[in-house]
């Protein structure tokens, strides 16, 4: 496995870098729940915990395809999306066909020419073409003349572009599409799942829409949303909860939902009642709320961040703290999670370097859930890490930044989750 660097301390995050070499790390994990992997059976938990937490697949960057005969847009629109999304290029119609057969994209941009024809009629082949023909398209046009919008009507396509364009709003538009068949296929999901899923992201999407219009947060929409979060965690459907949300665009929304549904689960674990699992899971869906402030480019920036980046990543803690002071009364177990998921024990963390003594079991909890989810979550910037990693990683590399008591009672958790689920 290559090594896997998700924001390191430098970086702006406080991550540890994780080297591996596959599936060795299933019996080193640590000795003191090793008596509960016995044989095959532990094997084949480990690999389950594997399948229910972690984002399927290791490749982090959704594939995109951009077939134009302009080789100058189509190396801008390739460099444009570098940071992300894996973009393959093509420059004429059988290539493209060839290519896209062999390497399914998930997204196919097409621009105005294409080869010796236009992109028109190159949509309509792919329409024609089995294993492309669900693909959504984006097609990007040179004016919008009544012939080319009467043909984009005809074609159906719901999103183009119209040159010059903004570099932000292809991004938005191709992460709408993305995002739209994701959110359209909850529709087809028990109840609880539904509802949690439809209301968490609505919730989330709306806080985004309250911060930028200045108004406080709708913490009783959060809360109401994330009640159905803690259903789905006591009704044992974590794992096809999380299995929902693996290719949503939206990586912020998709490691607040992460981090909420763990925190309802260890509260569960440990005994919280309903009421509580509610604030925590609340407390997790608003944890990085302060990162709406930040441009998308920097959350999602390849490589070592600038002394000046690294602080703007890091004030997010205070920009959520701030934003949560300015709302109706919040719970005291939301402000903890928000404020304190990234101290650390040893003192090395932030926004106040809090070290033991000042930290209870809830910022200790979120502290370790906020690490599992940024290892395991799919991300542009890193490969995904393995939980079976993961968990090994944080029970050494951070032995001394993480409640090692409680790492090992999540650890039991994760077990206990893939045996009901099993």
């Amino acid at each position: 496995m290559n090594s896997i660097n998700p924001r390191s301390p430098n970086n702006g995050e406080h991550y540890p870098t994780i080297a591996g070499s596959g599936y060795k790390h299933l019996y080193h994990i640590n000795s003191e729940y090793n008596s509960r992997l016995e044989n095959v059976t532990s094997f084949t938990k480990l690999v389950f915990i594997q399948l229910l937490v972690t984002p399927k697949g290791m490749d982090t960057k959704h594939l995109v395809a951009i077939v134009d005969t302009n080789s100058r847009h189509r190396d801008m629109v390739a460099e444009a999306l570098l940071s992300f999304y894996t973009v393959h290029a093509y420059a004429n119609p059988a290539n493209a066909m060839s290519g896209m057969l062999l390497s399914p994209p998930k997204l196919i941009l097409v621009g105005q020419r294409v080869g010796a024809g236009n992109g028109a009629h190159f949509i309509r082949e792919l329409r024609r073409e089995k294993f492309l023909s669900t693909a959504p398209v984006i097609f990007i046009i040179d004016n919008e003349d009544f012939r080319t919008l009467d043909t984009i009507r005809d074609l159906g396509i719901k999103d183009y572009l119209v040159k010059p364009y903004h570099r932000s709003a292809l991004i938005n538009a191709i992460s709408k599409q993305l995002n739209g068949r994701v959110e359209h296929s909850w529709q087809d999901l028990p109840p609880t799942q539904r509802k949690a899923l439809q209301g968490t992201l609505s919730a989330f999407n709306g806080i985004a829409d309250d911060i930028a219009n200045g108004n406080p947060l709708p913490y009783g929409t959060v809360s109401d949303s994330c009640d159905a979060i803690v259903e789905a965690v006591n009704n044992d459907e974590l794992g096809s909860l999380l299995h929902q949300i693996k290719d949503h665009d939206n990586f912020t929304y998709v490691h607040s939902l992460r981090f909420s549904a763990f925190m309802s689960l260890f509260g569960k674990a440990i005994g919280l009642p309903k009421e509580q699992q509610v604030v925590i899971a609340s407390g997790g869906m608003l944890h990085d709320i302060g990162k709406m402030t930040i441009p998308r480019a920097l959350l999602n920036k390849e490589g070592a961040l600038s002394p000046g980046e690294t602080k703007v990543m890091r004030n997010h803690v205070t920009t959520s703290q701030k934003l949560l002071a300015a709302s109706t009364p919040i719970p005291k177990g939301v402000s903890t999670i928000v404020g304190a998921h990234h101290e650390r024990l040893d003192g090395s963390g932030y926004p106040c370097g809090l070290a033991a003594p000042a930290l209870n079991q809830l910022a200790r909890m979120a502290a370790i859930i906020d690490v599992f989810c940024a290892l395991t979550d799919r991300r542009p910037y890193k490969r995904t890490a393995a939980a079976h990693v993961a968990l090994e990683t944080m029970a050494t590399e951070m032995q001394h930044r993480l409640d090692q008591e409680l790492l090992v009672r999540f650890k039991e958790i994760l077990l206990d989750s893939a045996e009901i689920a099993a």
